[in-house]
This record gives C-alpha cells, structure tokens and sequence, in this order.
C-alpha cells in the first residue's frame, strides 16, 4: 500500500466518520425540519462505509489473516449501501408514508442482496474470495449507484415541498453541494469499481484512474457532509429567528392588551366619573355655590390624579427596547421612569460583567421584567424611591429592585398580568425569582439568571 492509499484511505474513514456523526447531529438538533427525522438511514450507511474503510487501512497490519473475511467486509458494504438504497427511495415517497411502510422499505432493500448473496456463498464455498469481490461489484452497481441518485434527487424534491420559495435561495448553494456530492457518490461506484471478470467491471475499473479511489471517496464525503451540515443549520437558525419574532410579537400583543384593558379599567372610568360630577355641579352653581365650590376642587383632583397616572402609563407604553448593552439599557430604563413618574431612582452595580455580552433575546427579557416591576411600583406602592441592584456573579447575574412603598400586601392588584408577565419571562430565561413584601415595607424583587 502506497503512501497516498493510506493517507486516502484514513481521510475517507474519518469524513464518512464524521459524516455519521454529523447527521446525529443534525437529526437531534432539526426535529422541526421533515427531512431530518428520516436521516437516520443516511447515518447508518456512513457508518457502516467507515467500517469497510478502517478496515481496508488496517488489514495490512495484520499478516496472518485480514481484519474482517472477504465475505464480511461485502456484507457490510452491502448492507451500508442499502441503508443508502432505501434512504434514496423512501424521500421520493409521500411525505406521510408510516413507519410500518418505511420499515418495510428498508427490510426489502437488504433483503434484496442479502438472500442471493447468501445462496452465491454457499454455492461457492469455499472459493469466497472471488464471490464477494463479484459481490461488492454488484453492491456498487445495483445498490449505491441508484441510492445515490435518488438521495439527490430526494433532497432536491423534499426541500421544494416543504420549504418556502425564499427560504430555498437561502440554502440553494449549499443544497446544491448536496444535491450534487450524493449524485457523484452514485455514479462513482458506477465507474470506481474494483476489476471483476464481468463487464464493464472487466474494463473500467479503478486501475484506470491516477489517484488513489480512497482520495476521490473522501473528497467527496467531505463536499457531501459539508452541504448537509450547512444546509440544515441554515435552515434551524431561520426557524429559529421566526420564532424569535413570533414570540416576541405575542409578548408586545398581550402587553398592549393589558395596557388597553387597565386603561379602560382605569383611566377612562375616572374621567368618566368626573364628567358625571361636573354634570351635577353645574345645577348647583347657583343654588348651593358653597357645595359646588367643594365638589368641583375633588373633581380638580381627581382630574389631577388621572393625569399622573396617564404619565405613569406612558411610561409603560414605550415598548422600543434598547439595542445596547445591559447597563446602558437599565439606565435608560431608570431615567425614563423618573421622568414620567418623578419618583428618586438609585442604580448600584457590583461585580464585573461577562466577557461575552448577553444575548439580545435574554437582555430584552430581563430589561422587560424591570419595566413590568417598575410599572406595578408606580401603579400600586405608592413609594418615594425605588433602588436596583444589578451584581455580576461568576456564573450568573442578579438584580435587586426595591421600593419604599405601603408593600404588597397592604394594597390590591386586581386582575393585572404584571406579575404573571414577570414570572413568565423569568422562566423563559432559565432564572429564579422571589418576591418579598411587608405592610409598610415596601416590596423586594430578586432575580437571579444564569449567563
């Protein structure tokens, strides 16, 4: 064995090694995607096309007899290709074919070679050298060659049916490589064939070709592999971002739908109550002054009242985020709390912040759950000043907020979804939160979220 057959033969090992391992992945990783949940197939026959590989590297070094028997090692190969046979077919198939049909796919394609290659061994024993060299001939011919074919064919036809126009020209380069890389698979065990004494086996063989077959293999698994991988992470990440949005356009419609609902639940009602009052105090101008006098400085301030809470409800309304950093984004949070509610502010940070900035989906999160918690105080604590806390730890940050106000338990929330909306977004960060309240106490929120 040359240099170069060894140095072929250990790449080809380790790409349809890693071949197998990244359709694993991918198959764990992609549920979403249709496609994905049939890969296993592909793996398997990866697999089983790395043991053939290892084998013929390391038969060499072992003088006394090879490391797997001729009639072994074809089989092997044999039954990886119609893994690779069966995985071709069962993508050109409607989408919704069950299991039981799919198993019946697989058992039929090793089946097929799997009894004549079993009756040609008996018949030629013990001369089985010569019959499984003819039986790798034919594996190739009948089996990975159609395999590989309908593999790109199948993939090219599943991604039009189940992926959108746009989503298509995303991916098209990288779909392509695996369009291509499975097809050149099939028809290079057209031609890359060991000599048999049969045509066209007998003339195009791989003694024809300069390079090592174990060379052109491996170059081929890689492409394959690389398209896969690409194609299928491109796609997750998309879904994921859709998503992302979706998620994050249901947090802004059930924040605006509680907004309306305390608005109309508070707001219009006393504006409302005091257009009744003033009803009344018109007919006592002139009968009863002195009453009316009274009556009209409630309605000034109730009228009063409203408007601080129409400021204090501007300030829940702003939904634009901050696209910077944490710090910035709580300060930004802050100052526009003390502007619309007046109320004394104090941030203290300890601690040095992560290397790697929070997520944008995680910061967005966390300055959400402030606004929600800053939002109830000004609502509900009646509090002169609200103090946060914001502490780097080693594996995780946490945040304080506190308020000087009557506490929790000495006012009522009513049907609000402030502290619903706190608890769910805390979850969906993976983070711990308490809540601590006292008559007169005022209320203490602790949040701790891992990186």
């Amino acid at each position: 064995m040359t240099s170069w057959t060894a140095l072929g033969l250990f790449l080809h090992a380790n790409v349809f090694f890693v071949l197998s391992l990244t359709v694993g992945f991918l198959r764990y990783r992609s549920r979403r995607i249709v496609l994905t949940r049939k890969l296993l197939w592909l793996g398997i026959f990866a697999f089983l096309e790395t043991s053939v590989a290892w084998n013929d590297l390391l038969t060499p070094l072992f003088t006394t007899a090879p490391l797997l028997p001729a009639a072994a090692r074809t089989a092997i190969l044999a039954c990886g290709y119609g893994f690779l046979l069966a995985f071709g077919i069962q993508t050109l198939l409607p989408k919704d074919l069950s299991e039981r049909n799919l198993r019946a796919i697989l058992l039929g394609a090793q089946v097929a070679w799997l009894l004549p290659y079993g009756i040609a061994l008996l018949v030629t024993h013990p001369r089985l050298e010569q019959t499984a060299l003819i039986g790798e001939v034919l594996a190739r011919y009948l089996f990975a060659f159609p395999g590989g074919l309908l593999t790109g064919l199948g993939i090219r036809r599943q991604s039009y049916q189940t992926l959108e126009p746009a989503w298509r020209e995303n991916i098209r380069p990288h779909l392509r490589t695996a369009e291509a890389m499975s097809a050149a698979f099939g028809v290079l065990n057209l031609v890359l064939v060991p000599a048999a004494p049969f045509f066209p086996a007998n003339w195009l063989n791989v003694t024809r070709f300069p390079l090592p077959t174990s060379l052109i293999w491996a170059a081929v698994g890689a492409l394959w592999m690389l398209g896969l991988l690409l194609t299928f992470t491109t796609i997750q990440t998309q879904i994921e971002q859709w998503i992302e949005n979706v998620e994050r356009l249901q947090t802004i419609a059930a924040d605006r739908e509680r907004i309306s609902r305390e608005l109309h639940d508070g707001i219009i009602q006393s504006i409302y109550a005091a257009g009744l009052m003033l009803e009344s105090t018109q007919h006592l101008l002139y009968t009863e002054p002195h009453k009316a006098d009274a009556q009209l400085r409630r309605i000034m301030e109730n009228l009063n009242q409203t408007i601080q809470d129409i400021r204090r409800y501007i300030f829940d309304l702003r939904s634009d985020m901050p696209d910077d950093d944490l710090e910035p984004g709580i300060r930004r949070l802050l100052r526009d709390f003390h502007v619309n509610t007046l109320l004394e502010t104090d941030l203290k940070i300890e601690g040095e912040p992560p290397r790697r900035a929070l997520a944008f989906e995680r910061r967005r999160h966390l300055l959400q759950i402030m606004r929600e918690a800053l939002a109830n105080t000004a609502r509900h604590a009646h509090a002169h000043g609200v103090t946060v806390n914001l502490t780097y730890g080693a594996e995780s940050l946490e945040i304080l907020i506190h308020d000087d106000g009557v506490g929790m338990e000495a006012f009522i929330l009513g049907k609000g979804h402030g502290l619903r909306n706190i608890r769910e977004r805390a979850r969906l960060l993976d983070g711990k939160l308490k809540i601590e309240s006292a008559p007169g106490a005022g209320v203490t929120l602790h949040l701790n979220i891992p990186y």
